[in-house]
């Protein structure tokens, strides 16, 4: 049996409690100790017609093992036939408008 200062159950106890900033302290410690980085971290998501648009930056690991975080970039998540589809929008101040371009829709007006 190892010695902890605090066992599981007390600490997924106290993660509600947390603000924002600290659960992501948390979550890199997690990810620091577990030895494998997220491939993408969400920044911002949003609703959008069908889908769901996120803002994601993506960390990628290099050949010499070291990590490199690249983004934000702009992705649009949605559900087609039971599967989860994603198309690429880029990097753009507006992605709604992108996202219509690429898909030929007509904007909705706000």
């Amino acid at each position: 049996m190892h010695n902890k200062e605090m066992d599981a159950d007390t600490i997924i106890a106290a993660l509600p409690t947390l603000e924002a900033g600290e659960l992501d302290r948390v979550r890199a410690a997690i990810e620091g100790m577990s030895g494998r980085s997220r491939g993408s971290t969400v920044l911002e998501h949003r609703s959008y017609r069908h889908g769901l648009l996120q803002l994601e930056a993506r960390t990628y690991t290099r050949k010499n093992g070291s990590e490199a975080r690249r983004g934000p970039y702009w992705y649009f998540h949605y559900r087609e036939e039971g599967k989860q589809q994603t198309i690429y929008v880029g990097k753009t101040d507006v992605p709604e408008e992108r996202l219509a371009e690429k898909l030929g829709w007509v904007p909705s007006k706000s």
